[in-house]
């Protein structure tokens, strides 16, 4: 321990004799490992942190799935829930839940919130009790009796009730229906991501369908009871079902996951992609930081001869380099630390939406231990070249004033040149990589996505079921609704859509098409699905290729009709004309009626970020498929925007409980749709830029050091009569050798790891040639610009003086 102290107390004298040296290095780290604390942060708080619940290892997420259509995330029945409760024996409990909105007028203006419609068993399954009053009974699950009590989250009874402990019994006026709160859940509590309110699951028999499967299903299992047993339990009820209900069952098997892994699943190769960015940024600065270790090493070379000299043994004089390099990267981390707090501080600025509940993205022990050992291992990492390198062939010759100083310094410089040449790889895989993420950015920013957004304004209206019970209602509602806010000054067209396209969500239904060769209903083809008002398509600017579009006339009581799009048409009728032949759907309400094909309609991107899965969608008429939730779109000559007070009074005025949600213009709804891969793109071109950076002051720093070195040979030369222009281009010639190479090796290394990015791309081969091109030609752009420097450095070395330097 004295003689670790008596090293820390040598290496903080040295390197406080040297602060520029010092300061470079530690800026140069802290940009390294800062960037790989933040992205592990990240990490940590979505990978590796616990969910919030008591025994969260043993809470699953059960999901069915379809062998014939290859669906692996399928939600599930009523009866086949009910199968699972009734006979599977290492489950505690099965909770269920469908995410839902609750419409509130709590001040002045109605509110929309995140709720969700969940089972009397969902918080015991979750483990999580009500901190006031209680949750749901089993009798509330009964159709007709879920209708008056209410669950309400610690955030809403703190903020709307002033944390009144006599919140209980009281009553809101909720989706129509007066509701009394009979619990309020703990703190920071709200699943299943930002739930302010949960009221009871109905159970109608008259539904009684195995085939309509919307349940988010979560389970407990019971102690000591394996993850595989029960998955391999539940797997086995699955074949059952199949021969017990050949008809809905047939193909449907079951997948039980912890609720972690199914919340994280989607998320993890992006996270591995920027975990392997930021560790290439860190390679590259410890590079370039062994290239400084390096050359200070060669300006002490006299004094740890001496030191040798005076028999301090070769494994002291290495554990004392590697001291500094070790206090040089704890003092880089530690101001790594607070430049990942501002990292993250920066980016949870930019996310647009509410986050869920779970996620905490903080400095907790385990990143602090994880940069401490990044700090460690990166300081034994750019230190372990200077301490094990030779410091001369002998004493003798090593305290003279050539001799083995010119030999190691020229070994010293083939290893710089080595370092250099890595960086360069380094920094051109990660370039390459970020390239194609840009690439695939800007694909799916293309504006030729198949409708025309600009001058469109969107909101969201959910009629409420209690209020607005028949399908008659709702069909008055929005096509009166449409009508007056066409009637509005400066609107072009208006209409109401079930998902808008270009975002973040989709519906797809199964169907068939009349004459098709009878197959299993389970492996009918999966399409997109939309229900639309007269009006939609001129609106968003959706082009009618044949045919006609929806019109008035085609109500409830009139022959069922459909739109394609053309992939779908192509996909149903390859040779032959679509008009007037008929489809029906498997899922709809009106699944034995056949619907005639009536227009054709272009291709439009429905999720902004797919591109694996079609375009072919089929649109119905809103009045014969009507749906409580519809999407108004307005058209107009003016700022679209300046048009949502209006179309709010016009909502207001017909029901005054009603709230426009998600107002927004089209392009800026599109925008927010891509703000998950456009914080991808931005953080991988942060982290190339980065290496770029450092890469650059590598390449400079070594040339730089190569003229110094050869300042005597390079006066020669120009006293022999070289000219400058000789000089320039033999300089500069080296750097580029150095770069050449290390592009060469970079390239292949980024044809072999971008492969890996394949599913995370958008319309981009990983192997694009113009994102490769122009990734060689930024990084050998920067090598020239950072050889210019000591290459002019060079042109002006006075002859004279560079022939008594020695």
């Amino acid at each position: 321990m004295d003689v670790l102290i008596q090293d820390v107390r040598y290496a903080l004298r040295s390197l406080r004799r040297s602060p520029g040296f010092t300061a470079t290095v530690v800026a140069v780290m802290a940009l390294g490992i800062g960037v790989n604390t933040n992205i592990f942060t990240v990490v940590n708080g979505i990978l590796l942190r616990a969910m919030p619940f008591p025994a969260a290892e043993r809470v699953v997420v059960v999901e069915q799935t379809n062998r014939a259509t290859g669906d692996n995330d399928m939600e599930v029945s009523f009866p086949d829930l009910f199968d699972y409760r009734a006979r599977a024996r290492s489950f505690e409990r099965f909770g269920a839940y469908y995410e839902s909105n609750a419409y509130l007028t709590l001040n002045r203006e109605p509110e929309r919130f995140q709720s969700a419609v969940v089972s009397a068993d969902l918080f015991p399954a979750l483990g999580v009790k009500p901190m006031l009053g209680r949750g749901f009974t089993p009798e509330e699950e009964e159709l007709g009796r879920n209708w008056s009590s209410v669950v309400v989250s610690h955030r809403i009874w703190r903020d709307r009730f002033a944390s009144d402990p006599r919140v209980l019994g009281r009553t809101l006026r909720m989706n129509g229906r007066t509701r009394t709160i009979v619990g309020v859940m703990p703190p920071g509590f709200r699943f299943p991501e930002t739930a302010d309110f949960w009221i009871p699951l109905p159970y109608d028999p008259a539904e009684d369908h195995r085939d309509a499967r919307f349940l988010e299903v979560v389970a407990r299992l019971k102690p000591g009871a394996p993850l595989e047993s029960a998955r391999a339990e539940l797997q086995t009820l699955a074949q059952a079902l199949e021969r017990e209900y050949p008809a809905t069952n047939t193909g449907i098997g079951v997948a039980v996951v912890q609720i972690q892994e199914r919340w994280a699943r989607e998320i993890r190769p992006m996270m591995i992609l920027l975990m392997a960015a930021v560790g290439f940024v860190l390679l590259i600065a410890c590079a370039n930081v062994a290239n400084l270790m390096l050359a200070r090493a060669t300006v002490r070379h006299r004094e740890l001869s001496l030191r040798l000299a005076l028999s301090a043994s070769r494994g002291r004089i290495a554990r004392q380099l590697l001291t500094e390099s070790v206090l040089l990267a704890l003092a880089g981390g530690a101001l790594g630390l607070l430049v990942a707090q501002w990292g993250m501080d920066l980016v949870l600025a930019t996310i647009p939406i509410e986050l869920p509940y779970f996620l905490h993205f903080e400095q907790d022990g385990r990143v602090l231990a994880f940069t401490g050992l990044v700090a460690v291992g990166t300081g034994i990492l750019f230190g372990a070249a200077p301490a094990l390198h030779p410091f001369g062939a002998s004493l003798a010759e090593s305290l003279k004033e050539g001799g083995a100083h010119a030999s190691a310094g020229a070994a010293r410089g083939r290893l710089r040149s080595a370092l250099v040449v890595a960086e360069v790889a380094l920094a051109l895989v990660l370039l390459a990589g970020t390239g194609l993420m840009v690439r695939s950015f800007l694909r799916m920013q293309d504006p030729r996505m198949g409708l025309e957004p600009r001058g469109v304004l969107t909101g969201g209206i959910t009629l409420p079921f209690a209020v607005y019970p028949q399908d008659e209602q709702k069909r008055v509602f929005f096509r009166e609704l449409v009508h007056e806010v066409e009637a509005l000054p400066g609107v072009r067209s208006a209409g109401a859509v079930t998902v808008l396209p270009a975002g973040n969500n989709s519906w797809t239904r199964s169907l068939t098409v009349e004459g098709g060769a009878a197959t299993d209903p389970n492996t009918w083809p999966s399409f997109y699905y939309a229900a639309a008002t007269p009006g939609y398509f001129r609106t968003v600017g959706i082009p009618l290729r044949r045919g006609r579009e929806f019109r008035d006339a085609d109500g409830g009581g009139a022959e069922r009709v459909a739109i394609v799009s053309e992939s779908a048409a192509r996909r149903l009728w390859p040779d032959r004309d679509p008009i007037g032949r008929r489809l029906r759907f498997r899922e709809a309400r009106d699944s034995v009626v056949w619907r005639t094909v009536v227009g054709v309609v272009g291709d439009v991107r429905q999720l902004v970020r797919d591109h694996r899965r079609p375009l072919a969608a089929v649109y119905v008429p809103h009045a014969q498929d009507p749906h409580q939730t519809m999407s108004v779109v307005v058209r107009s000559d003016r700022d679209p925007a300046a048009l949502a007070a209006a179309v709010r009074r016009r909502l207001q005025a017909r029901d005054p409980d009603l709230p426009l949600y998600e107002t927004r213009t089209l392009p800026a709804a599109i925008q927010r749709a891509l703000w998950e891969p456009r914080l991808y793109t931005v953080l991988m071109g942060v982290f190339a830029l980065l290496a770029v950076a450092i890469a650059a002051v590598g390449i400079h720093g070594v040339m730089a050091y190569s003229v110094a070195q050869r300042t005597q040979e390079i006066g020669i030369r120009m006293a022999l009569g070289a000219a400058q222009g000789a000089v320039l281009r033999m300089v500069i010639g080296q750097a580029m050798r150095l770069t050449v190479l290390g592009l060469g090796i970079g390239l292949a290394a980024a044809f072999a790891t971008t492969r890996l990015m394949a599913n995370l791309l958008f319309g981009v081969s990983p192997s694009d040639p113009p994102t490769y091109l122009g990734v060689t030609l930024i990084l050998a752009g920067s090598a020239l610009l950072a050889s210019w420097l000591p290459a002019l450095r060079a042109t002006r070395v006075d002859p004279m003086v560079a022939l008594r330097c020695e």
